[in-house]
């Protein structure tokens, strides 16, 4: 089946579950705290289940040649998103100049990358993401902290953040494909079950930060949409010349590109938080671009799908 249709058809699945959780939220059904709670549920549960669960297949040299090339194109495609986000924002930007670099660098990879890559190449494909996922984690924790707080992290601290659910399914997961061990039957159904939950539980909390964003206070700023063009159409471009140059395979060269080509992810709001920088702000790239990738996505899938 065509890759623009797929991906088409995931994200309007996607959309449809993200207006259930605005509606909920306008509605009185959920708040704040219900997308927090199911947000911790999500990322502490739900996707290291959907992570442990892709390194369940067969081991081949093959594949593990593939998980490490994914590895290396995943961290050309950040330096490239890193060199967009310096000729988009230049040094005289202003205080939010952290903020808008960070939306630029950073996906939401995981909330919306995963459940996406699963729907277009199932196991396979969220199997390739963990790669992409280590390295996004490695540049977050350095080059994004470097950014936001204008100082670089102790390498204790910066190791420490690396320990968390999702890199400890992809650390068992990798130790279970390397030695070939499979999760018995009884213990592997509970597992898929809950990772099963992955989409819906993504979509809704995507649904209610977007409704409790300030989604038309945030297209007044034209800044918005320097950003929104950098993260969605300039970076997944680019990065899919990368992978033209580097010959890469189908499935590979399909994840990157899905990962690459996410809105602005929700580490922009946190650190911003964290670091007292502008946090309104940075929601509503975070929701704006969210709502733009609904276009955006399948459009560059559309372009890629002839000559992946």
């Amino acid at each position: 089946m065509d890759l623009a249709y797929i991906t088409a058809t995931k994200i309007i699945e996607m959309f449809i579950i993200l207006i259930i959780g605005a509606g909920a939220y306008k509605t009185g059904i959920a708040d704040a705290g219900t997308g927090s709670r199911l947000t911790s549920v999500l990322l502490k549960i739900i996707s290291p289940c959907v992570i442990l669960l892709s390194y369940q297949i067969d081991f081949d040299r093959e594949r593990l040649y593939g998980l490490a090339i994914t590895a290396l194109l995943s961290f050309a495609s950040f330096f490239i998103a890193i060199a967009v986000s310096k000729i988009a924002v230049p040094e005289k930007t202003g205080s939010d100049l952290a903020v808008e670099r960070m939306s630029i660098v950073y996906s939401n990879c995981g909330f919306i990358g995963i459940p996406l890559i699963d729907g277009i190449l199932g196991a396979e494909g969220v199997f390739y993401m963990t790669a992409y996922l280590t390295v996004f984690n490695i540049f977050v924790w350095s080059h994004g902290i470097m950014l936001m707080s204008g100082k670089s992290e102790s390498m204790k601290k910066t190791v420490r953040s690396l320990i968390n659910p999702s890199n400890a399914a992809i650390l068992t997961g990798i130790i279970l494909f390397l030695t070939g061990v499979k999760i018995p039957e009884i213990i592997r159904e509970p597992i898929a079950l809950i990772g099963g939950m992955n989409t819906p539980a993504a979509m809704l909390v995507s649904g209610i930060n977007l409704a409790q964003s300030d989604f038309l206070g945030g297209l007044k700023n034209k800044r918005t949409y320097i950003v929104s063009i950098s993260r969605l159409i300039v970076v997944p471009a680019l990065t899919l010349l990368l992978l033209l140059a580097a010959g890469a395979g189908r499935s590979i060269s399909v994840t990157i590109l899905t990962a690459a080509a996410c809105p602005s992810g929700a580490m922009g709001t946190m650190f911003a938080l964290q670091y007292e920088k502008n946090s309104q702000y940075a929601s509503n790239i975070l929701t704006i671009t969210t709502a733009l990738s609904l276009i955006t996505i399948p459009v560059i899938m559309a372009a890629a799908s002839g000559i992946l």
